[in-house]
């Protein structure tokens, strides 16, 4: 039976977009691209090269909303638009798939939620591991009690943040620096994986003469009284991740290098997930929950508590000392 037919529209046509997004769409066959926003023209003539075909341009992305017709949205654009963004394409009945981090505030993100759940609509945040299936194992083998009692947890990610530049380094457009962006990626991860909810949160960053933070150290207390820590360093030479959990009855080690996954201990035993766990990705999801009217769809709830978590780890920075997660 073909795929039913979808029509999306972007919003921002930056290299993400161009570079992840773009090809997905493709590679569904059925999904066509009915509109492109973004500000700088050039940007959308490059994605329009890259789709391989003409696409209607707009300047501002509410020009588009009102004159384009959609089945969804996909925004990848700097993180304080997001929620206006979000909002109104849930407003205009449209399935939304946006760019980490959700938004920078978590009283948006609970707006975002409750409206998505009220319309029935999908809201789906491009966080790739939680499609990856070595992540989506790991989920399995804390919730099947694999682990045992969740007690610590030790995440970090590096990356080269030094040589980047643009709307991510400020402040008014990104929200935060790398622990917001890079690091939301290990944020998300770590409490999707787990399921922990965090409870008191100390942060400390450096931004290596720069106007957001480069590096960070986060230590969490969790709602179990587990303990957590998640570092970003951002003057590394290249990309890095682990997530390591260790629970009463054994541990888990994930390591990621360059974006893949390089291998997964548990018990320090290499384990692969079973072959039932198809790779796949946040667009494809979001293309599949559209078709079979949200029969199974996961609501990012996750994603309030990131934005919890993130904004704690900012605030404790700021004033110096543990603060509890804002509920």
């Amino acid at each position: 039976m073909p795929k039913k037919r979808l029509n999306v529209m972007l919003m921002g046509a930056g290299g993400n977009m161009r570079g992840a997004h773009v090809p997905r769409i493709a590679a569904d066959g059925a999904v066509e691209i009915v509109g492109v926003a973004d500000p700088v023209e050039r940007q959308a003539q490059a994605l329009m090269a890259r789709a391989g075909h003409e696409i209607p341009y707009f300047s501002n992305w509410r020009s588009m909303l009102r004159e384009t017709q959609a089945d969804g949205v996909l925004i990848s654009t700097p993180h304080k638009d997001h929620y206006p963004q979000a909002k109104a394409c849930l407003e205009g009945g449209m399935h939304v798939l946006i760019e980490k981090p959700l938004v920078i505030q978590p009283t948006q993100a609970k707006r975002l939620l409750a409206l998505s759940a009220d319309s029935g609509l999908a809201l789906v945040v491009a966080y790739q591991r939680h499609w990856m299936p070595h992540f989506v194992y790991a989920r399995e083998l804390v919730h099947n009690g694999t682990l045992g009692e969740i007690r610590g947890v030790v995440a970090y990610v590096t990356q080269n943040w030094l040589g980047i530049g643009g709307w991510r380094l400020d402040p008014e457009l990104s929200g935060g620096g790398m622990f917001m962006d890079t690091g939301s990626h290990l944020v998300a991860s770590t409490l999707w994986v787990t399921g922990l909810q965090p409870k008191f949160v100390s942060g400390s960053f450096d931004n290596v003469g720069r106007a957001v933070d480069i590096n960070g150290g986060v230590v969490v207390r969790f709602a179990n009284d587990a303990i957590g820590t998640l570092t970003s360093t951002g003057n590394a030479s290249r990309h890095d991740e682990r997530l390591v959990i260790s629970g009463s009855k054994g541990s888990l080690v994930l390591h990621q290098h360059q974006w893949r996954v390089r291998s997964m201990l548990l018990n320090d035993e290499p384990v692969q997930p079973p072959k039932r766990i198809r790779p796949s990705s946040p667009d494809r999801a979001f293309f599949a929950w559209i078709r079979n009217g949200l029969a199974r769809y996961e609501a990012p709830d996750f994603a309030l508590q990131v934005s919890r978590l993130t904004e704690a780890a900012y605030r404790s920075a700021e004033v110096g000392k543990p603060v509890r997660v804002r509920p």
